[in-house]
């Protein structure tokens, strides 16, 4: 590591790395607030390591295929109302169960 000399202090020099833009889907978003508030110090550290973007980014499309294969099996399992006879009942079955499939993955977000 490299210090700069400033009237007798030596400062390291610190710098971020070259960070690509990522784009974070919901759950993405939601490990990144999560680290931000209850791990600052693992954050800190992630993030001159470069690895804090790329680590949410992956949780969160892991997240993502979790719960859309757990909605589908859900959805599997659940005596589903017809959609063109009983379209408000179609959906509000469709939401409860991304609700349920969403209340199984979020302990993983918070995992650390």
């Amino acid at each position: 590591m490299m210090y700069t000399n400033v009237i007798g202090y030596q400062i390291p020099n610190l710098s971020l790395p070259k960070a690509k833009k990522t784009n974070l889907n919901r759950y993405g978003r939601m490990r990144l607030d999560y680290l931000e508030q209850n791990e600052p110090n693992l954050c800190d550290q992630m993030m001159l390591e470069g690895t804090l973007l790329p680590s949410c980014r992956k949780m969160g499309l892991d997240a993502q295929q979790m719960v859309d294969k757990t909605l589908h099996d859900l959805m599997q399992k659940a005596q589903m109302p017809d959609r063109k006879t009983n379209p408000l009942g179609w959906a509000q079955m469709c939401n409860s169960l991304k609700q349920q499939a969403e209340e199984m993955i979020l302990p993983m977000l918070y995992e650390v």
